[in-house]
């Protein structure tokens, strides 16, 4: 019994201090930790969308509210199989069904608590004690990288990097190396369903590279071959999505798959060497919105491990992978960057360098666990460290603030805690304060990252998802609600995804090559897209009739002479190409309401009039048509074209036509009909085929010996 509360106590521990150190939002309603351009506007409607869906007993692979639909599966960045993301969905929604700031504020916290448990897990597994264990992890879970980072797909992928690592140690022991081996791959695996390929690609590279320098050539190919099959369901449409669209990086000109990020972009995201320091003295910018600290007794103590363990393989193993993380953060200022750029297409997708800091963090936790745990000749060493940094800090500090601008607050902190650091590391005793003044040296820079919610106009970016509800009921309330423009200079986040209205584009990173070059801003596309509305503080044409005006000065504008978002036509010309065929629309002799422009092939269509379509159902993965035709014609739906939508035709398999490069058309005989299209894409089914082998084969693998501790 005891030995059973003994194993828990450490991650008890660490819940705790996780409870207590984001206490203003676990324990208050006042904060928040959300209010970021990319995270409000982006990030949180897309979990909004996802956790609407799903409380309607939906689960979402395609999302009808940006860019005239849009792959929800394809992005990758929503993240939709996440477990964590899944699991959050499912917690209850506000009265009016949007995402609660308290559930936001502890999905966050769970987060970093995760974080902190798994470094604490490994380096348990690395025969560390309890005390530096909690050390490492709240080093960890709450400094650096995951300490400062904005965005929770990069955070999640972030927070499996020290289990990854875990299994790879005990493999490497020579404990059940397949099954071992097998479950690093399983996490690694889970790391690419977060939602970003940045960080799970660096820590795959590092895994590849761990288990070649152990000579573990059979674990490595087992550990990425798993971890390819488990992350297969979000890989594989990733993939299609990728090789199918544009994404915005930061050039003048969208980039398609071929296209190499131009350097240029790298470097604004390295890591400056000034950078390097402030992992040890805090400073107030980041870099690519990461920063590098981890306080000064953390790097104290981590030196010390280091020089203490120098002997120890596994102490090594880590330092190298903190040293070349740290060269290859630094981006374009050494020449490890640029040639692994210059040689690893993949690797050059990464744009943004210093999120390999994230595995130095990692490192440094890690030594610092060692540091703790160094015999008292070395603590006394340690001690006699932080005390010459405290000295020099605070001397600093006393000349600045009588004889320049006082020195930050925070500086002032570390100095003092190095101070009182260097007295417990001098004695030796009473070790587990060293945890205290290190959560006291991160406190201030964890709580710059926090915005208190009531205070006058503090919030910047959050304050617009709740600022426009009385619009979005407006809208809703339409009977002739179809498609609506937003401003984003008035409204600039996706407001489709948080208030379920569709919208003609949205705040992506990237988007179907046959959208972005497709017109969208002409008046003709937008009328074959069923555009309805304008949304925005002024007309966006000038024949635009104000209808409404919300408590914000957002307006609503009434669109003079839409298409309806289904509707027959009995003409088609075909094109080379989906450019040309949208490019025919722009023609003011093409009739797009009777002619249809389609690439490839024209199929037959007949002569007439008076046909009567109607949307019968308009889901997230699902369309119902019904369409009374008098002849053979083409029925077109306004949304947009994208492989992966079937059509069934009274229970019969018809083909969809890329209807003018851009929609979706279905040829329908004369008669009355129901047209069925779903949105079930090979790469989804055939990624989920493969994630289940993946799990089927961590399963045989590990089963045969005896049970594996998770």
């Amino acid at each position: 019994m005891r030995k059973t509360v003994g194993r828990f106590a450490g991650p008890a521990v660490l819940l705790v201090l996780t409870v207590a150190f984001y206490w203003k939002l676990t324990l208050t309603d006042q904060y928040i930790w959300f209010d970021h351009p990319d995270q409000s506007y982006l990030e949180l409607p897309r979990m909004q969308f996802q956790a609407r869906e799903i409380h309607r007993a939906r689960f979402p692979l395609w999302d009808p509210y940006i860019w005239c639909g849009q792959s929800l599966i394809g992005q990758t960045q929503p993240g939709p199989l996440f477990p964590l993301n899944l699991a959050f969905a499912l917690l209850p929604l506000d009265r009016d069904g949007y995402l609660r700031d308290a559930t936001l504020n502890w999905y966050y916290a769970v987060v970093h608590f995760l974080a902190a448990l798994f470094a604490y897990a490994f380096c348990r597994e690395l025969r560390l004690s309890q005390t530096a264990s909690v050390l490492a992890g709240c080093l960890f879970g709450f400094g650096g990288f995951l300490g400062s980072v904005p965005w929770t797909d990069v955070m999640n992928g972030a927070i499996f990097a020290p289990l990854v690592l875990l299994y790879v140690v005990r493999a490497a022991r020579g404990e059940r190396p397949w099954a071992n081996a097998a479950m690093s791959g399983l996490w690694l695996g889970v790391s690419w369903l977060s939602g970003h390929h940045e960080v799970p690609l660096m820590l795959s590279l590092i895994v590849a590279l761990s288990w070649m320098w152990r000579r573990l050539f059979r674990c490595a190919a087992i550990s990425l071959v798993i971890a390819g099959l488990v992350g297969a369901v979000q890989l594989w449409p990733t993939s299609e999505f990728a090789h199918l669209s544009k994404r915005w990086v930061g050039t003048d000109k969208e980039a398609s798959w071929n296209d190499r990020v131009p350097y240029t972009i790298h470097t604004v995201y390295s890591l400056p060497p000034s950078g390097v320091l402030e992992t040890m003295l805090p400073a107030a910018h980041t870099y690519a919105d990461v920063a590098p600290f981890m306080g000064g007794i953390a790097v104290s103590l981590a030196l010390i491990g280091l020089a203490a363990n120098r002997r120890d393989r596994n102490v090594r193993w880590i330092a190298a992978i903190g040293a070349v993380s740290l060269i290859y953060a630094l981006g374009a200022f050494t020449p490890l960057h640029g040639f692994v750029y210059a040689l690893s297409p993949m690797m050059a997708r990464a744009r943004v360098p210093v999120r390999a800091i994230l595995f130095f963090n990692c490192a440094v936790a890690v030594l610092a666990a060692y540091g703790m745990g160094a015999p008292l000749e070395w603590m006394r060493r340690a001690g006699k460290f932080m005390a010459a940094a405290a000295a020099l800090i605070l001397t600093a500090c006393s000349y600045w603030m009588f004889a320049g601008p006082p020195a930050p607050e925070r500086l002032w902190l570390t100095g003092l805690c190095l101070a009182a650091g260097s007295a417990v590391a001098l004695t030796g005793r009473r070790r587990a304060a060293l945890i205290g003044l290190s959560l006291i040296e991160l406190t201030p820079y964890a709580a710059a990252r926090l915005t208190h919610r009531t205070q006058g106009n503090a919030v910047k970016f959050a304050s617009v998802l709740a600022r426009d509800r009385d619009v979005a009921e407006f809208l809703r309330a339409q009977p002739d609600r179809g498609r609506v423009v937003v401003n984003d200079d008035d409204i600039p986040a996706n407001f489709g995804d948080w208030h379920a209205i569709e919208m003609l584009q949205g705040y992506v990173a990237g988007a179907p090559t046959w959208l972005v070059e497709g017109f969208m801003q002409t008046e003709r596309f937008r009328q074959i897209a069923n555009v309805t509305h304008y949304v925005g503080k002024q007309p966006g044409r000038p024949n635009q009739t104000e209808i409404f005006q919300g408590a914000s000065g957002v307006k609503v504008f009434r669109v003079p002479d839409p298409m309806p978002r289904a509707y027959a036509v009995h003409y088609a010309v075909a094109v080379k190409t989906m450019a040309e065929a949208s490019a025919r629309v722009q023609d003011p002799a093409f009739d797009f309401r009777m002619t249809v422009s389609l690439p490839g092939e024209a199929p037959r269509l007949d002569t007439c009039g008076g046909d009567r379509v109607e949307v019968v159902r308009h889901g997230a993965n699902r369309v119902t048509i019904r369409a009374a035709m008098e002849c053979r014609g083409m029925v077109v739906l306004g949304d947009s074209y994208y492989p992966g939508w079937k059509a069934k035709v009274d229970g019969r398999a018809a083909p969809i036509y890329a209807a003018y490069g851009l929609m979706r058309g279905v040829v329908v005989e004369a008669g009355q009909h129901e047209i069925d299209m779903r949105y079930l894409p090979t790469s989804f089914l055939g990624g989920a085929a493969l994630t289940i082998l993946g799990l089927i084969g961590v399963l045989v693998i590990v089963s045969p010996w005896r049970r594996v501790s998770y």
